[in-house]
């Protein structure tokens, strides 16, 4: 089974390129897309705790693909379950730590683009998404402000340098070299770090798997 975890301001339609693949499930995170979720504190624990549930519970082995925030959240939900129930961890355009100019992105510009948000959210995260991807991805709904606003200021804070090394599954890490969101240096650390890993650098934007989908689909079939 494929489970897949969009990015941060996205909805799981990010991922329409691969919506005929067999058995695969696609998730929207809390506040966006069509999920109902509501959660008050610890969003990424909890969705991710969610997540380990459903993968202990599947009566087959995961493929886990997660891209940006979602790719984060990958790596929080491996570590909750038995990592023999997985394939293999895809992790797209990842950041063990976002709030570090060399890992993620430079704190200034990120204090820049939360004032953004509070200004202008609309337009501040079409900007983003054209940023990210080369475009405004205007048909995916904006995310529920107060509650996209929450989880992003939680990815923020978040470092999983030190999970990195508890990581066994068989992981592949993708990043574009032309990547303005997340340095691909991140991808890199993690390369270095995780035991059983291998790293595809690209000349590619945050969205590698938009640019060229048949590679993400070779991965996940091998």
């Amino acid at each position: 089974m494929n489970i897949f975890i969009h990015g941060w301001s996205f909805s799981k339609y990010v991922w329409k390129n691969f919506f005929n693949l067999d058995n695969s499930m696609f998730l929207d995170l809390p506040y966006h897309g069509s999920s109902k979720e509501i959660y008050t504190e610890n969003i990424i624990e909890t969705y991710s705790d969610r997540l380990a549930c459903l993968i202990q519970d599947s009566d087959e082995k995961v493929n886990l693909i997660g891209w940006s925030l979602g790719a984060s959240i990958c790596v929080r939900t491996v570590l909750k379950v038995n990592q023999r129930k997985l394939s293999n961890l895809i992790l797209i355009g990842f950041s063990p730590k976002f709030k570090d100019k060399v890992l993620g992105h430079n704190p200034v510009f990120i204090k820049a683009f939360l004032v953004g948000l509070n200004i202008d959210y609309e337009n501040t995260i079409y900007r983003f998404r054209q940023t990210a991807t080369d475009s405004r991805f205007e048909e995916i709904p904006l995310p529920e402000k107060e509650g996209a606003l929450y989880i992003l200021r939680e990815y923020i804070e978040l470092d999983l340098c030190d999970d990195l090394q508890k990581l066994e599954v068989k992981t592949t890490l993708i990043h574009g070299k032309q990547d303005k969101i997340i340095s691909y240096k991140g991808s890199v650390f993690a390369k270095n770090v995780i035991k059983n890993s291998k790293l595809i650098l690209l000349n590619s934007n945050h969205a590698p798997f938009l640019q060229n989908p048949d590679l993400l689909i070779k991965v996940i079939s091998q």
